[in-house]
Order: C-alpha cells, then sequence, then structure tokens
C-alpha cells in the first residue's frame, strides 16, 4: 500500500495531464459557435402606388405562389388618369399635325412671295433705268420701290414664321407624328398611367409564405411604404458568427453539423457555402474608429454561411431559429504547434 501511495500521486496527474493533452490535440480539428442563425431570404412587399384597400385575398402565414394577387387597391382614379392621358396623346397629335398643315400652307406662300419679289426686282430696276432716260415718272419708280419692299417684308416675315413652326416641331417636319417630342412625352405618360393600374393589384413576387399582414379592407396605403413580408420558399440556410481566431482552417466546401435549439435530437449535415469578407463590426451604423483615442483590442466574428443538406422528414426550418454549428476543418493540433514551432497538421480523413 506504501508503494502504491507514491504511484498513485505521480499517476494521476499524469492521467490527467494525458486526457488533457490528447483532448486539446484533438479540439484544434473543428470550429464551434452557438452564435448561429437559420436564415431565409424575406422580402418586404410594398406598393407602388397609394390607395384605398377594396380586397383582400390572402391572410396572415399563408402560402402563395408567385403572381397571386395578394391585394387590390381602388382603381378607378387611375382608370381616369389613364383616358386623360390618353385623351392628351390626341391633342398632342392633332397640334403636331396642325403645325404640319401650317408649315405645308408658309412654305407655299414663302415660295409665291418667293418669285413674286424676283419679278418686283426686275421691275422695279426696269423703271429706276427708264427714270434715267427721262422716260418713266417719279412716282412710278417710287411705287416699284414700294411694291419690292413690301413683298422683301412679307418674305422675310413668311421665313420667320416658318423657322417657328419648324422649331416646334423639332427641326424635322417629315418624321411620323407619333415620333415627335411632345407626342412621345404624352404617350409616355399614359404608359405610366397605364403602368400605375396594374400596380393597383399587389401580386406576390415570389412563392414563399406571407408574415405580418395585417391589412384590412378600407385602409389607406402610401406608396414605397412596406405592408407586409414574405418569407421565399427556398430552403433556408444557416449563418454562423465565428470568431475570427477560430477561423484560420475554415474554408469553403468543409462538412460540418448543426443542431436546432428547438430540435436538439435532429442533426444536420452541412456544407461551408461562403465566408463573409468583412467582419460584421463593419456593417454597423456607426462603425468603431480605431484611428484615435485608447484602443481595446476585441475578437471580431466573420459571418459564415452554410448550406443545410436536406434530410428525409426533416423538421420544417424557420427563419431565425438559434442553432449549434461545428465545422470539421480537417486539421488537428500537434505537440509542435503548442510550443510555437509549427503549424497544425492535416487530419486524416
Amino acid at each position: 500500500m506504501r508503494m502504491l501511495r507514491p504511484l498513485a500521486l505521480i499517476g494521476v496527474p499524469v492521467l490527467v495531464l494525458g486526457a488533457a493533452l490528447m483532448f486539446w490535440l484533438q479540439g484544434g480539428r473543428y470550429a464551434a459557435t452557438e452564435n448561429a442563425f437559420v436564415k431565409a431570404d424575406i422580402a418586404q412587399i410594398a406598393s407602388e402606388v397609394a390607395g384605398r384597400i377594396i380586397e383582400v385575398r390572402v391572410r396572415d402565414h399563408a402560402a402563395v405562389t408567385e403572381g397571386d394577387v395578394l391585394v387590390r387597391l381602388d382603381p378607378e382614379p387611375y382608370r381616369l388618369a389613364l383616358a386623360k392621358a390618353e385623351a392628351e396623346i390626341d391633342s398632342a397629335r392633332a397640334t403636331v399635325e396642325a403645325l404640319k398643315v401650317s408649315l405645308r400652307e408658309t412654305r407655299a406662300d414663302a415660295k409665291e412671295t418667293e418669285n413674286r419679289l424676283t419679278y418686283l426686282e426686275v421691275q422695279a430696276k426696269r423703271q429706276r433705268e427708264l427714270s434715267g432716260r427721262g422716260v418713266s415718272s417719279a412716282q412710278r419708280v417710287e411705287q416699284a420701290d414700294s411694291e419690292e419692299q413690301q413683298a422683301r417684308d412679307r418674305l422675310s416675315m413668311l421665313q420667320q414664321r416658318i423657322a417657328r413652326v419648324e422649331a416646334a416641331l423639332g427641326g424635322n417636319s417629315d418624321q411620323p407624328t407619333d415620333r415627335y417630342a411632345a407626342v412621345r412625352e404624352k404617350i409616355a405618360m399614359r404608359d405610366r398611367a397605364a403602368l400605375d393600374l396594374t400596380y393597383t393589384e399587389i401580386k406576390a413576387p415570389r412563392a414563399g409564405v406571407v408574415v405580418n399582414f395585417k391589412l384590412q379592407p378600407g385602409e389607406q396605403v402610401k406608396a414605397q411604404m412596406p405592408l407586409f413580408a414574405l418569407v421565399a420558399g427556398r430552403r433556408p440556410w444557416v449563418e454562423a458568427n465565428f470568431k475570427e481566431t477560430d477561423l484560420t482552417h475554415v474554408t469553403i466546401g468543409q462538412k460540418a453539423t448543426v443542431v436546432l435549439e428547438m430540435h436538439p435530437d435532429i442533426t444536420w449535415d452541412a456544407e461551408v457555402e461562403s465566408i463573409s469578407p468583412a467582419t460584421g463590426a463593419e456593417f454597423a451604423i456607426l462603425p468603431p474608429q480605431n484611428a484615435s483615442g485608447n484602443w481595446v483590442k476585441v475578437v471580431q466574428r466573420l459571418p459564415v454561411k452554410l448550406r443545410l443538406i436536406e434530410r428525409s422528414g426533416e423538421p420544417p426550418l424557420r427563419a431565425g431559429m438559434t442553432a449549434y454549428v461545428s465545422i470539421d476543418t480537417g486539421r488537428k493540433r500537434n505537440l509542435s504547434s503548442l510550443f510555437g514551432s509549427g503549424p497544425a497538421a492535416a487530419a486524416r480523413p
């Protein structure tokens, strides 16, 4: 017994130390965290136009498919706006056609006036020559000059009118009526009015489940204001926030296991899909400023996205569930890394 006592005093600490060493060597292979959550694509649904709700076709937590009409707004104000836009197109077309007719008539009048001016210039020159030889009177010369000047003034006035009409037509009087800017503007307004009319039906942009739905008929909604949310039907994933010191050997494609707090007796297989290029602090509203003042080192966390492998008979996965994640890095510690003289070695599968 006396001989066993020294052996126990020495052997027990050695065994404990050996067990601790083995645990440490094996522990470096896995990166684990409880800071993990189930994520899903969630779209905030808003109305593109303002209006009064006249019909609600969905309820909270209802499953919908892409294109389903969820809510209908009163379309009458938008029908009237569309009719007004159509009338404005007709008015713009009529204005353009009237300008084209006016331009043709003014050009014809200007051509006739130009021909008359040429004739009057010849007559005035002839009267001046005859007056120089004493054959024509000064009164005839004055009358000829006056008629020439009147024709010249009229031609100038017609040319200015042509310039104004051409400017109103955008400098091109030969293109189709609907190509003119005034008409295209009204057509665009008509198209916008037609689009707004379609927006009176709020549809599901994709398949999923409606959440946070509290709308009732008679309520007024504003444009671009979120009304409810739609959780997409695409399979959820897990986002785990690992300490930067735990991600040394974590790479895309590594295998992982996931356990949800809601289902602690079920283990999901998973795979590392992506690692965030920035820490969560970089996306904070007020990111930390470490360039001034006293700096305290704080280990940062990086989001890691994991794809859950589907398993038969699995319970529903709901966004926001908390989870425990363990990633198999395929590496383990060795004695040299304990003393800082070497890297961790790759573990054999």
